[in-house]
């Protein structure tokens, strides 16, 4: 995994070309970038589709990408499985000031996500819009530890509000490392673990299993 110090900059290449690419972006996780994709290209991109971002996710930005001023949408992308072997280190002349353009967006990620797949039937990358709204993945059957219970309890909060902040991705208050780690457990189908802080002030820890068949509320202590 790419240290985000020294992040690596990758780029959408198109397979059987040189140079060739549809953005580009820092890595903060096996098949997870921060970056620009190319919406102006081969024509400008559809204004339909820009209001479809804006009702997902309230804004969105555009920043040009070339010296004839084909713009890019500032995301993140999540890159299907088989086709990250497209993910590619191209020859860019500027690659380090490119890099460092894209920095501050390590600061606050950009809310508007992008799932992208390599099409090699129409020889381009082909991008699905993630909704925050939806779900990422099933919780199964959902139980709690006699202790979490409790904690629940004493603090005058019920599961849903947990809950809903471990299915859409709000990992709570995790180390940067275990979050691209739970990043990457949505996408390849692994172990999702969540933690957090009842309004008491006890940690309560939230974990799915990797087979989706059931999700638990415990503390650490029980685990």
């Amino acid at each position: 995994m790419a240290s985000l110090r020294n992040p690596k900059i990758t780029f959408l290449w198109h397979p059987g070309t040189k140079d060739i690419f549809s953005g580009y972006g820092l890595v903060l996780g096996p098949g997870h970038l921060v970056g620009l994709v190319m919406v102006d290209r081969p024509e400008p991109v559809d204004p339909a589709w820009l209001a479809v971002i804006e009702q997902t996710f309230g804004s969105y930005q555009l920043v040009a990408m070339t010296g004839s001023g084909e713009r890019g949408l500032v995301c993140q992308m999540l890159i299907a499985q088989e086709s990250t072997q497209y993910l590619r280190v191209l020859p860019y002349p500027r690659i380090g000031a490119l890099r460092d353009a894209l920095l501050p967006l390590l600061g606050e990620l950009p809310i508007v996500t992008l799932a992208l797949t390599w099409s090699p039937e129409n020889h381009c990358w082909v991008s699905q819009i993630v909704d925050p709204r939806v779900p990422l993945f099933p919780l199964g059957i959902v139980v709690g530890t006699e202790g979490a219970v409790r904690a629940l309890e004493e603090a005058g909060q019920g599961p849903q509000e947990f809950l809903d902040r471990h299915v859409h991705g709000d990992w709570g208050e995790l180390p940067d490392a275990d979050k691209r780690e739970n990043d990457y457990s949505v996408q390849y189908g692994f172990r999702i673990h969540s933690a957090y802080t009842t309004s008491a002030g006890e940690r309560i820890w939230v974990i799915t299993e990797a087979d989706r068949s059931a999700t638990t509320f415990l503390l650490p202590e029980e685990y």
